[in-house]
C-alpha cells in the first residue's frame, strides 16, 4: 500500500489531520506536515509560492526514503497537491482534492486575498480568522469550540509572516485544470454538501474533468470536511489507498505509522 500524505488547509496546520490519522489503518504510513509558516516550520524564502511548499513536500518524503505517495490536500492543500501532481509526478501514486479546485483566482477574488493580507499586516492574524471562520463550517457546526480551536489556534501559531505568505501565495496560483484533466492517477474529490467557500454545485464539476476521479459528498458538512465527516474522509482516503498505484519497494521502516514536519523542522513527531 502506498504511503499518504495529508496537506492542510488555511488558516490550519497538520493538526487539521488528527482525527483522520486516528481512524486509517494502522499499517498506513503517513505524513501531515506543517507547511512554510505553520505549526513549527518557517516561513518560505523568496517569493511566495505554493510551488515551493510542493517541493517541500517532496524533501519530506525524500527525508522518510519514500519513492511515492497519495498525496491528498484540503483547501490550500489541495492547490498544493495539485502543484505537486504538475511538477513531480513520478512522485504522485494518487492525488485527493478535498474542499478544493483547481481554477486559480479570479481578478476579483485575487485582489481580496491580496487586500486580506495586508489587513493582517496592519490588524495581526484575527483579521484573517474573523474572515474565514463564518464559511468554515456548516450552519450546525458554526461557532462550536471543538471545531473552531483548530483554524484559531493554527493561525495564531503562524503569525503574520505565516498567513501572509499563505495569502500571497495562493493568489499568484495559476490555474491548474489542465494539469488536473491529464492525471492518470487514481483520484479522489471529496467535497461537503453545505459548503459556504465553494458550493457543492461548483465543486461537482471538477471530478467530470478527471477521467480517473471517484467524487464523494458529504451532505450534512460544510468545507471542512476533515473536522466535521472525519469518518467518511478516511473511508475514503482508505478506498484511494487502495486503487493507488503501487510505490516500488522500500526498506520498512518502524513505526509504520508516521507524522511528520517538513525536512527543516525537529524530528517526526510519531502517532
Amino acid at each position: 500500500m502506498s504511503a499518504l500524505v495529508l496537506i492542510h488547509g488555511f488558516p490550519f496546520d497538520h493538526t487539521l489531520w488528527d482525527h483522520i490519522v486516528a481512524l486509517l489503518d494502522p499499517a498506513v504510513r503517513v505524513l501531515a506536515p506543517d507547511l512554510p509558516g505553520f505549526g513549527e516550520q518557517p516561513v518560505g524564502g523568496g517569493q511566495p509560492s505554493l510551488d515551493l511548499m510542493a517541493d517541500d513536500i517532496v524533501k519530506a518524503l525524500d527525508q522518510q526514503s519514500i519513492a511515492r505517495a497519495v498525496v491528498a490536500g484540503m483547501s490550500m492543500g489541495g492547490y498544493v497537491a495539485l502543484s505537486f501532481a504538475q511538477h513531480h509526478q513520478d512522485r504522485l501514486a494518487g492525488l485527493g482534492l478535498i474542499s478544493t479546485h483547481a481554477a486559480a483566482d479570479t481578478a476579483e477574488a485575487r485582489a481580496k486575498r491580496l487586500a486580506l493580507a495586508q489587513q493582517v499586516r496592519r490588524e495581526g492574524v484575527a483579521a484573517a480568522t474573523n474572515a474565514v471562520l463564518p464559511k468554515l463550517f456548516s450552519t450546525g457546526n458554526s461557532g462550536k469550540p471543538e471545531f473552531t480551536r483548530f483554524p484559531v489556534q493554527a493561525a495564531e501559531r503562524a503569525g503574520v509572516d505565516g498567513m501572509t505568505w499563505a495569502l500571497e501565495a495562493m493568489a499568484e496560483r495559476p490555474d491548474r485544470t489542465e494539469v488536473a484533466r491529464s492525471l492518470q492517477v487514481p483520484a479522489l474529490v471529496l467535497h461537503g454538501g453545505k459548503d459556504k467557500l465553494i458550493p457543492a454545485r461548483k465543486a461537482r464539476d471538477l471530478p467530470k474533468s478527471i477521467p480517473t476521479a471517484r467524487y464523494v459528498e458529504v451532505a450534512k458538512a460544510g468545507y471542512c470536511t476533515p473536522l466535521e465527516a472525519p469518518k467518511e474522509v478516511a473511508k475514503a482516503l482508505s478506498k484511494l489507498l487502495q486503487d493507488s498505484v503501487p510505490a516500488p519497494a522500500t526498506p520498512p521502516s518502524s513505526p509504520a505509522n508516521v507524522e511528520c514536519a517538513l525536512p527543516s523542522s525537529p524530528p517526526p513527531t510519531l502517532v
